[in-house]
């Protein structure tokens, strides 16, 4: 991945948030950036109101300033092998990964609720699609733990079928951005009776990559949420 090559674009909870800002010199800021990785953090983890991040006891969030649930964040790693701790608020250290980190490389590291009601992790090496153009990626997860098989409709057009539960998948095409039609579209989520389980409008904007995962509701146990996020522009 050249530094120079792609434009990270990500929401928070209060609005988009550009990487490159409005710095005139971005381009040669890039170049004169250390040897580093792209880090994105999402919290789909609906145990805990926020979680914080520590890499090798280096805080990433903090207490006051934590991850939200459904929210997103990042941060540039350096390379080598990096101990990366989640921590809810009671301040219980929910999951402590050791993952080697490749310089210019992109990943998304993924919480969510396993079976057992237990804190889960994906830790995903990003590929971007190239030549977008005038479409948009996308990478779908069901994350809602104790689902069946679903099916994914971008509005009338089915995009996935029978995917079960995520979090305990080991197929890595699962995780991979795929070219979609942009514009205005709804996400359209049903069981394998067919029946709808939960819709989200979307405007997919050109160029961008998209993470969209089903999660169960914090507050229902018997409802859905859609969290969607921009991530990339290539």
């Amino acid at each position: 991945m050249n530094k120079k090559s792609i434009k990270l674009f990500l929401f928070a909870t209060l609005g988009l948030f550009f990487l490159n800002g409005c710095m005139k010199d971005s381009d040669e800021l890039l170049n004169d950036l250390p040897p580093q990785a792209f880090f994105t953090m999402i919290n789909a983890y609906e145990g805990s109101d926020f979680v914080i991040h520590k890499a090798d006891n280096n805080f990433i969030q903090t207490m006051n300033n934590p991850l939200l649930f459904k929210a997103i964040n990042f941060v540039y790693l350096y390379p080598g092998n990096r101990k990366i701790q989640t921590i809810d608020k009671q301040n219980n250290i929910i999951i402590d990964s050791t993952f080697t980190i490749k310089d210019e490389s992109l990943y998304t590291s993924i919480i969510f609720r396993t079976l057992g009601n237990k804190a889960g992790q994906h830790l995903i090496v990003d590929s971007l699609v190239n030549n977008l153009a005038t479409n948009s990626a996308l990478r779908f997860l069901n994350l809602a733990e104790g689902t069946h098989n679903i099916n994914v409709f971008l509005s009338n057009t089915a995009i996935i079928s029978n995917r079960n539960f995520d979090g305990t998948t080991a197929d890595l095409n699962h995780f991979k951005f795929v070219p979609q039609q942009s514009g205005f579209n709804k996400i359209i989520i049903k069981d394998e009776s067919n029946q709808t389980l939960i819709e989200k409008d979307i405007n997919l904007a050109p160029g961008i990559h998209y993470t969209i995962a089903l999660i169960k509701s914090s507050i229902d146990e018997n409802k859905y949420e859609i969290i969607a996020h921009q991530q990339y522009r290539n």
